[in-house]
């Protein structure tokens, strides 16, 4: 190349370059046109008098009693973007301030039962009540607001499980269920009496068509985090299935099997571990196989010693035996698996106080042999030996 012809190239060369930066100074992108700096197009901006991750929190409750009192925010936890126009998030945060005052007049009734204002959260279908101390969640200490938080959305997804599994819909509860977690033993026993009708060192639950369901949390109860929370998703699966249409308790009409079998499957399904027995929570050490009950139902199946299904059929929640415990959450497993929405039609049968064999029949098309047999062959096939 000739050295008039290189000089041109690199003459087209510069030209090209972008300008340089000068030094000490740092070139900035133009802002797309319309987008909002301040808020990065959310269209609202934390409230300022909180953490703004705990504002985050928010957004999926209905209520929370940590920030309802709020003067700048009014228990929201958003402010409307004044640099960008969205009628959209003005709308909805209008509509959020305006249903605060109601959803706490409305959970009024707890503060009364335990004459102070306690800690709680609503959500679209549950309500919390959250009176622990910090704990440790895996390897981080979370303060109190954030746990309550945590356990509401943990609830959430129980619910949201729940309905999936049997293809159920919002309209067929007929309301919230109440869980209230206390680090007092006395708060726990006056809700017991005020809110549950009972009272009892362990859980005490009040089921039908007001679901609640009250336990003392603390370290003496429950050693940690995992413990607690496997607590609360069998109790709440009980409130879950009762207050489900048609509303009621099939756990002392002979739907016992059904009734802690559900709640056991749960645990199951989430932890791998069953050790909460309803009528025995008083014991807080009592427990079967370690809790392992696919492995100890196999072990029964394959040599024979399973409790007989047409006796299993007979028992109230309080008369299940611990191997009846476990046989019954295989039962649930095979008949919830096989078909949700017939898993649905059978609960409706025994509140309705048909026997479980002929409910069975009606659902399933199978009679008690014949669902034993089919039962054992899926426990031998499928469940593991250790």
């Amino acid at each position: 190349m000739s050295i008039r012809a290189l000089v041109a190239a690199l003459a087209l060369v510069l030209a090209l370059a972008p300008a340089a930066t000068p030094r000490g100074s740092a070139a900035q992108e133009p802002a797309a046109p319309g987008k909002c700096i301040k808020c990065m197009d959310v269209r609202r901006k934390p409230c300022p008098e909180h953490p703004a991750a705990e504002c985050e929190w928010e957004l999926d409750v209905m209520y929370c009693s940590e920030i309802a009192a709020c003067a700048v925010c009014s228990g929201v936890g958003w402010l409307d973007c004044t640099d960008c126009e969205s009628p959209e998030t003005e709308k909805w945060i209008s509509d959020r301030k305006a249903k605060i005052p109601g959803r706490k007049t409305a959970l009024k009734y707890i503060d009364d039962a335990m004459k102070r204002e306690v800690r709680k959260a609503e959500s679209t279908h549950m309500v919390l009540v959250w009176e622990m101390e910090e704990m440790k969640v895996e390897k981080r200490r979370l303060s109190r607001h954030e746990l309550l938080h945590l356990y509401l959305t943990r609830l959430e997804r129980l619910y949201a499980d729940f309905v999936a599994r049997m293809q159920l819909n919002d309209r067929l509860f007929v309301n919230k269920p109440n869980v209230y977690v206390w680090y007092l033993p006395d708060d726990h026993t006056q809700c017991g009496l005020a809110l549950c009708e009972q009272n009892a060192k362990g859980g005490v639950k009040l089921l039908g068509s007001t679901p609640r369901y009250t336990v003392c949390g603390n370290k003496q109860n429950y050693q940690d985090d995992e413990k607690l929370h496997r607590n609360i998703v069998h109790s709440t699966t009980h409130l879950l299935l009762s207050c489900v249409q048609p509303a009621g308790w099939m756990g002392n009409i002979k739907g016992g099997w059904l009734d802690e079998g559900l709640s056991h499957w749960y645990e199951d399904r989430y932890f791998g571990v069953c050790d909460n027995y309803c009528y025995q929570e008083q014991n807080s050490n009592v427990d079967f196989k370690g809790g392992k009950f696919r492995v100890a139902v196999r072990k029964m199946v394959a040599e024979g010693k399973q409790p007989p299904v047409a006796e299993v059929f007979q028992q109230n929640t309080d008369t299940l035996t611990l191997p009846m415990h476990a046989v019954s959450m295989s039962y649930v497993d095979y008949l919830i698996e096989k078909d949700g929405a017939k898993f649905y039609e059978l609960t409706k049968l025994l509140k309705n106080k048909v026997p479980s064999g002929d409910a069975l029949e009606k659902t399933f098309g199978l009679r008690p042999l014949e669902f034993e047999a089919l039962w054992k062959a899926h426990v031998l096939s499928t469940y593991p030996t250790r």
